[in-house]
C-alpha cells in the first residue's frame, strides 16, 4: 500500500517555519526566564512569610508591652539570647568543653566533633529561626571522673555553653575499682544559627 504524498503550498510552508519558531522562542524563554525566576520567586515567598512571622512577633510584643521602647528592649533581649544560644560557629563552644572539664579536675580522654548538619522537622524541612538555618554538631567526649563529678560537669555544660546542648547518649564503666572513678563516653549535640 502507497502512502499518499502530500502536497504542501509555499504559504502552509511558511505557516509552519513560523509556528516552529515561535515554539522554539517560547521555549528558549520558558526555559532561561520563567523557571530561573520561578526559583527566585519561590525563594522570595519563603522570605516573605519569615518577615511576616517576625512582623507578628514583633506585633506580639508591642502589643503587650507598655511603651514602643520596652518593646524594643525586649525585642533585642530576645534576638540577643537567640544569638547568645545559637552561635555561628562552633570553636568557643568545643574550647569550652574541655576548659570546663579541666577547671572540675576531669580528665578529658578523647573529645569528637562530628559532621556538622541540617536540623530537619519532622516532615524533613530544615528548621529556621529569624531567618538562619539551625545546624547542629554532634560531639562524642570520653572522660574519667568521679561519678558525681559527671553528674556536675552535664550541668555546667549546660549553662556554661554559649550554645545550646542535648544529651543524646551515656554509658558509664568503672575505670578503676581503688579509685572510685568511673570511664564516661557521652554523645551530645550542640546546635549552631548559620
Amino acid at each position: 500500500m502507497k502512502i499518499p504524498k502530500i502536497d504542501i503550498t509555499r504559504n502552509q510552508k511558511n505557516i509552519i517555519i513560523v509556528s516552529g519558531a515561535g515554539l522554539f522562542v517560547f521555549l528558549l524563554l520558558w526555559i532561561f526566564l520563567y523557571l530561573p525566576s520561578s526559583k527566585e520567586i519561590s525563594k522570595l515567598r519563603k522570605e516573605l512569610i519569615s518577615t511576616q512571622q517576625q512582623i507578628k512577633g514583633i506585633e506580639m510584643l508591642l502589643a503587650g508591652s507598655k511603651s514602643r521602647e520596652e518593646a524594643i528592649r525586649l525585642l533585642k533581649e530576645k534576638q540577643q539570647y537567640l544569638n547568645n544560644k545559637f552561635p555561628q560557629k562552633e570553636e568557643e563552644s568545643l574550647r569550652l568543653i574541655t576548659e570546663v572539664a579541666r577547671r572540675m579536675n576531669i580528665s578529658v580522654v578523647s573529645l569528637q566533633p562530628g559532621l556538622r548538619a541540617e536540623f530537619l522537622d519532622q516532615s524533613g524541612k530544615p528548621v529556621l529561626i529569624d531567618g538562619k538555618t539551625v545546624y547542629f554538631l554532634p560531639i562524642t567526649i570520653e572522660i574519667i571522673c568521679f561519678y558525681k563529678d559527671l553528674v556536675d560537669y552535664l550541668s555546667e555544660l549546660k549553662n556554661a555553653l554559649p550554645a545550646f546542648v542535648s544529651v543524646i547518649n551515656l554509658n558509664i564503666e568503672k575505670d578503676d575499682h581503688y579509685t572510685g572513678k568511673v570511664r564516661a563516653s557521652a554523645g551530645f549535640n550542640l546546635y549552631l544559627l548559620i
